[in-house]
């Protein structure tokens, strides 16, 4: 079900893009929610669009058409979508927009809904629908014109595979995008070449589950193959992956991370849980036990590595016992990152009917009880390491003069904490060698090495 909404009235023009200079390409501003998925429809959208000729990458308050690609994954996400449309709908009054559009995963679930609720909008469209989104703002048709980065342009991510066949029993991604579609192998190196040739030093494999990639297909180019294949093309320097499950974690990947230099000492390991009856009945096809035994095997063959994980608290029937179990388990592993999520009770999947739903109070306290576990844990490692020396990439500037925003090899774009580096002569892209100074609670104060001469791009 929708959140409710608050009654705005609105409607709809049409767009003239003629002044008293003739001709002028509507301008086009995305606001882009939710997951690195979702950021990639984005970029593929946008890029539809300045290959139609319009001008992309407006301000809101200047832009003909608006755009918003929704998250629909959780009641939080739902929220923020729904409030970021009525946001946009005042630029409808007082700004220049002409055409409100609502894309994604949201609208793929919810079109009756939105459509109902939001007569402010002007078109709503769910997922793969490109074309029909370009021709309701009067466009001709173009061909796939690769991506309009809204990364920085070191990094970027590349998808390699869409849908989800895990069912775990809490989640909406099998409803909102379908079975799970991998692409082939060839295509995926041929965007990651193009990417680097643009710039591109970083790349962030995503899917919703990256660890199944191949597995279908006996003999076939499994995830451990596709990052050699990647790792092969020339000017990439860090290639990352992410979104990987404990239950469909192959051998052959820890093998990996110790034969191929490029990728990142960097596992994103979503566990949700370590008790097991709690995994069971989330469906997650792993035990603890095999959660644990491949968290050992990674720390004993990957040195250094940093392993990021989320955890759902308050599952329907999540007994005090089994969250103290969970919480005494992140104590004793001591992630280098972690993410809590109060359960979400989301309409149309098995978790939302099962007895014993645990009130929101209960939800938040478990979460605030957790993440202060792992806070003692970051800021005793962030006091650990001051004194060390490591590589950084250079994000983009701070908001004060000679700050830098970046990241080392073990903080992911985006979800993870930050590296500022302080220093002059430096520039987005760069790869250079730092000092870790100090600490600014979960980031990491650094300065460039001095005999740093040669620093890399």
């Amino acid at each position: 079900m929708l959140p409710q909404r608050c009654d705005l009235e609105g409607g709809s023009e049409e767009i003239h893009v003629n002044d008293d200079t003739g001709y002028k390409s509507p301008r086009v501003h995305l606001a882009s929610l939710g997951c690195a998925k979702n950021l990639v429809d984005s970029e593929r959208i946008l890029a539809r669009f300045a290959a139609a000729g319009a001008i992309v990458g407006a301000p809101p308050e200047e832009a003909e058409i608006i755009i918003v690609n929704t998250c629909g994954f959780i009641e939080p996400a739902k929220r923020e979508s729904i409030d970021t449309i009525l946001d946009y709908t005042h630029y409808k009054e007082d700004g220049q927009c002409k055409r409100l559009i609502v894309m994604g995963c949201l609208a793929q679930r919810y079109a009756d809904e939105l459509r109902a609720g939001l007569p402010e909008v002007d078109g709503i469209f769910g997922l793969n629908q490109d074309e029909e989104i370009l021709e309701a703002c009067g466009f001709a048709q173009t061909c796939d014109s690769g991506r309009f980065l809204l990364t920085p342009a070191h990094t970027a991510y590349l998808r390699i595979s869409d849908g989800c066949d895990n069912r775990c029993t809490y989640c909406t991604i099998p409803l909102i995008r379908g079975a799970y579609r991998e692409r082939p192998a060839d295509e995926i190196i041929v965007e990651a070449g193009e990417l680097v040739e643009r710039g591109v030093r970083e790349i962030n494999v995503i899917a919703q589950d990256t660890s199944v990639y191949g597995a279908e297909k006996p003999g076939g180019m499994r995830i451990h193959n596709l990052l050699a294949r990647l790792a092969q093309i020339s000017d990439l320097h860090w290639l990352r992956l992410l979104y990987t499950h404990p239950a469909h974690f192959p051998t052959e990947l820890i093998d990996a991370y110790t034969g191929i230099p490029k990728l990142c000492p960097y596992v994103d390991l979503p566990l949700q849980h370590l008790n097991n009856d709690i995994l069971r009945r989330m469906g997650r096809g792993a035990t603890a036990e095999e959660s644990l035994k491949l968290i050992e095997r990674l720390r004993l063959r990957v040195p250094g590595i940093a392993i990021r994980t989320t955890f759902i608290v308050g599952f329907p029937g999540e007994t005090d016992a089994q969250f103290r179990e969970l919480l005494e388990y992140v104590k004793d592993l001591r992630f280098e990152h972690v993410g809590v999520f109060p359960y979400s009770q989301e309409e149309g999947t098995p978790a939302a009917l099962m007895p014993d739903q645990i009130p929101d109070q209960v939800k938040e306290e478990r979460v605030r009880e957790l993440m202060l576990a792992q806070q003692e844990i970051v800021f005793a490692r962030n006091a650990s390491i001051i004194g060390t020396r490591g590589e950084v990439v250079i994000d983009e500037p701070g908001d004060d003069d000679g700050i830098w925003l970046g990241r080392s090899i073990t903080q992911a774009p985006d979800v993870d904490s930050l590296t500022y580096v302080e220093g002059s002569d430096l520039a987005a892209g760069q790869f250079i060698e730092v000092e870790i100074a100090g600490a600014d609670g979960y980031d990491l104060v650094a300065s460039p090495i001095e005999e740093n001469d040669g620093i890399s791009s």
